[in-house]
């Protein structure tokens, strides 16, 4: 019988047609240091994801947002872990945000992702968050930066 692999939990956390990103350590020991990435952790044992995402967000960010919205579960090839992918509005302003892990964050434009040094799987989901998310604003964002820009992985150079 194989093991069964690490679950964890990332969110998109939204507030108009921005997404908030952690910068993460740049620690060499853990997956993709010194990018920009979703908040989220692992899965502790007897935890479901929604009380997961619930708990890590109100670690890293000393918040609690009014709801999450699950939207996919991601098994990819190249990722050890089985993620569950989550939406939730951002209701207060960043600076009421405490970060506890990461070394920065950043709420951004669709488009201002584009030059930034992105944790991969962050690209690969987008088209699929975005519809999931159901955000006019997000929407509209999302197809003004691909109408102009054509293919959307070719959006995304640092990969």
């Amino acid at each position: 019988m194989e093991p069964t692999p690490p679950q964890a939990v990332k969110v998109f956390i939204y507030q108009g047609s921005r997404l908030l990103l952690q910068l993460r350590d740049n620690k060499p020991d853990i997956f993709f240091p010194n990018h920009w990435g979703l908040f989220g952790g692992l899965v502790d044992p007897g935890e479901t994801p929604v009380e997961a995402v619930k708990r890590e967000i109100e670690e890293e960010l000393g918040w609690t947002p009014p709801e999450f919205k699950f939207l996919l579960r991601w098994d990819a090839s190249d990722d050890p872990c089985v993620n569950h992918i989550f939406a939730a509005p951002l209701t207060v302003d960043p600076s009421q945000l405490k970060l506890t892990e990461g070394q920065a964050l950043g709420l951004f434009a669709l488009e201002e992702l584009t030059p930034l040094l992105l944790v991969p799987k962050i690209p690969r989901l987008l088209p699929q968050v975005v519809e999931a998310i159901a955000s006019e604003e997000l929407t509209a964002s999302w197809q003004s930066l691909t109408k102009s820009s054509g293919i959307p992985t070719s959006l995304f150079p640092n990969l």
